[in-house]
């Protein structure tokens, strides 16, 4: 995702491979990194009372609503039970929706050479057959006999080899397929009419067909659908995410609902021109957020001269009259603490980074030996987009400063100011490591006299990216004259609010 971002890949072929990458390559590992988008959900694996049938439901769901979420902008999961109560999104519809993802299955590729491959699956395909019976034989199990197949299940995934890097992907198994129904009050067990795939009703001609419920390459389908360039909702839904990462909040402040239950836009016409740029700039991103970064409303100050007048007529800023002030997100935080204390790490790509953790926190995994810490060191200072990402479980660091679960999709972060987030910034592991890092590096360029006035002056354009004010530079020079470590220093700079907040 990186490299394709960095290279600015279309977006219409970036969300085609995220959406069917392995239906149309599926012998292109970078196509089938692209499609494991479809892994990101929740999955039951270690329930105890676990439903086979029901636990598919639940991954179908999974996938059908963050298409809706995500890409359409609208709460299509609102219709699984019943026809959406605000927006004209059918019952039937949500199905039909689903239907394109009847045939998918996990699929892992592992990144084995030939010689490597061949005894790896001798031993791990006889096992994981094994196991799949097993857990098929549960659903109809009940009480001894349960607990017996569940501790022979344990016993087994202990005889598994290490699993070799691996793409987390899926394919289509047709034999697999799940016939799709309409659910009666979304209950797996009271199915009614069977549907086949097709688009919400409301976004597509009336008389335009179900596609056939065997359909070879289904989502190939849905990608082609959704990156129409007249599609209505697909570069809207993209271009307001990209403009509220640049001003906190988009032109419609719902990103992932443009339905009747979210926000109006607060530039419907602006929103329309810029989706309309994009899609002819030929999807590219890059332009677009040169477009904004360049434009008089992006550089603007955060404070007006008109300010007590435009407050109280629009206390919100929806009409942009004034750049508002931005806390970093907790992997900013991290990364720019790495990153002005000299230690960031930017190599790229690779495998998920585990840092060393608490061992408190690692007990509260399911099974703690699986955070085994990144032997590397200097990759523990790599770019937080490297670090592991666990679906029920957060760095506390990361947790401090507002990074969501990752259960579900966030449209938009919220952002905290409490009392912990300054205890990890003075008193925190990380915090304290990064400022002896950064004592040395300020020690190093204020030169070879290391002058408080100079340390003071190289601190500031580092960590807040100006100069110190007249205050602020008597203060931290009386401070070090005092005697006191640059270290100290160093840690006061990263709490200082120049340091998290954007101006």
């Amino acid at each position: 995702m990186v490299d394709s971002l960095n290279r600015d890949k279309p977006f219409n072929q970036f969300l085609t491979e995220q959406i069917a990458g392995d239906e149309i390559a599926p012998d292109d590992p970078e196509l089938a990194t692209a499609a494991g988008f479809h892994r990101f959900g929740a999955v039951r694996r270690k329930a105890g009372n676990q439903n086979v049938a029901v636990s598919r439901n639940e991954v179908l769901i999974e996938r059908t609503d963050i298409v809706g979420s995500a890409i359409l902008g609208l709460t299509v999961g609102c219709a699984r039970c019943h026809d959406h109560k605000i927006d004209p999104i059918l019952q039937k519809d949500y199905y039909r929706l689903q239907a394109y993802f009847s045939a998918t299955q996990e699929h892992s590729v592992f990144l084995l050479r030939p010689a490597e491959r061949e005894p790896f699956e001798a031993k791990w395909k006889p096992l994981n057959t094994q196991l799949d019976e097993l857990r098929g034989m549960l659903e109809n199990l009940q009480g001894a006999d349960r607990q017996r197949v569940t501790r022979e299940i344990r016993d087994l995934e202990a005889t598994l080899p290490p699993s070799p890097p691996s793409i987390l992907s899926i394919r289509n198994e047709p034999a697999k397929r799940t016939p799709i129904h309409v659910l009666k009050r979304g209950d797996w067990d009271n199915k009614g009419e069977p549907v086949a795939p097709r688009p919400p009703t409301v976004l597509v001609s009336d008389d335009l067909p179900e596609l056939p419920a065997d359909t070879a390459a289904p989502r190939t389908a849905l990608a082609r659908w959704l990156t129409t360039p007249s599609h209505p909702l697909t570069a809207r839904v993209a271009v307001n995410r990209i403009w509220q990462h640049h001003f906190g909040t988009g032109l419609v402040k719902t990103p992932n609902d443009f339905g009747q239950n979210g926000d109006r836009p607060s530039h419907p016409e602006l929103l329309d021109w810029l989706a309309r740029e994009f899609v002819a700039g030929g999807w590219k991103a890059k332009p677009l957020h040169r477009l904004i970064v360049l434009s008089n409303t992006y550089r603007q100050s955060s404070h007006s001269p008109r300010g007590a007048a435009a407050t109280r007529l629009d206390p919100e800023n929806r009409l942009l009259w004034h750049v508002r002030a931005r806390r970093l997100a907790a992997e900013e935080v991290r990364d720019a603490m790495l990153a002005i204390s000299g230690q960031l790490n930017p190599k790229r790509g690779g495998e998920s980074i585990m840092v060393p953790v608490d061992e408190e926190q690692v007990k509260l995994l399911y099974k703690p030996s699986q955070w085994a810490v990144t032997k590397d060191p200097t990759d523990h200072n790599r770019r937080s987009v490297y670090l592991i990402a666990k679906r029920n479980w957060r760095l506390p660091f990361m947790e401090t400063f507002d990074q969501p679960d990752l259960l579900s999709s966030c449209g938009k972060r919220g952002s905290s100011t409490h009392a912990p987030q300054a205890l990890e910034l003075m008193n925190g592991r990380l915090a304290n490591e990064l400022s002896a890092a950064f004592a040395e590096r300020l020690t190093r360029e204020a030169g070879t006299d290391s002058a408080p006035v100079q340390v003071v002056d190289r601190a500031y354009w580092l960590a807040a990216g100006r100069a110190p004010t007249s205050p602020e530079k008597k203060l931290g020079v009386d401070f070090l004259r005092s005697g006191a470590p640059v270290k100290e220093f160093a840690l006061a700079m990263f709490n200082l609010n120049a340091f998290p907040y954007v101006p």
